[in-house]
């Protein structure tokens, strides 16, 4: 098996793949034609058969991206596939330049577990910004977020003014 970026010929699998866990509330609903529309954000894992999990890298601008819609069939949990999606995931960020990749999630253990650290989802108002605002959950939500520094030689610092002092060690 190995991860790779989805076809086109792949969204159907993907769409139910998803649908399985957004009926159960674990993940947002995404309709199949949507998927179609972004599969370039996809990657999935697949084995000589058919896709077996799937995710969303997409892009928030140059310097951040958020992974979306991580499914993995019921079957197959814990086989390692959701790990190696997200590792692909991340390869993937690095080559395009993106320096911080997120997710909001049920399962940061997850997440933690394949180097991301807990974050606040307030300083990820881009994500706010585009779908906590709108979401039927926004009040009881309590996903939490995760963040992933891909390259930290491009992750910005603030700039002291003259008037700032230094910190004594």
């Amino acid at each position: 098996m190995r991860a790779r970026r989805a076809r086109m010929s792949d969204a159907a699998s993907i769409h139910g793949l998803i649908a399985h866990y957004s009926d159960q509330g674990l993940l947002l609903a995404r309709t199949e034609e949507e998927i179609r529309r972004n599969i370039g954000h996809f990657l999935v894992q697949a084995d000589s058969r058919r896709v077996v999990g799937c995710l969303s890298l997409e892009k928030y601008g140059a310097e951040l991206a958020e992974i979306r819609s991580v499914a993995v069939e019921p079957e197959a949990r814990g086989s390692g596939i959701g790990a190696n999606l997200i590792a692909f995931a991340l390869e993937e960020a690095r080559q395009i330049g993106i320096a911080r990749v997120f997710a909001v999630t049920h399962a940061p253990q997850f997440f933690e577990r394949q180097g991301f650290v807990a974050s606040s989802r307030k300083a990820l108002s881009e994500k706010i910004e585009r779908d906590c605002c709108t979401c039927s959950k926004r009040r009881s939500c309590k996903l939490v977020a995760v963040i992933a520094t891909v390259l930290p030689e491009r992750i910005m610092l603030p700039i002291l003014g003259e008037s700032a002092t230094p910190m004594s060690a």
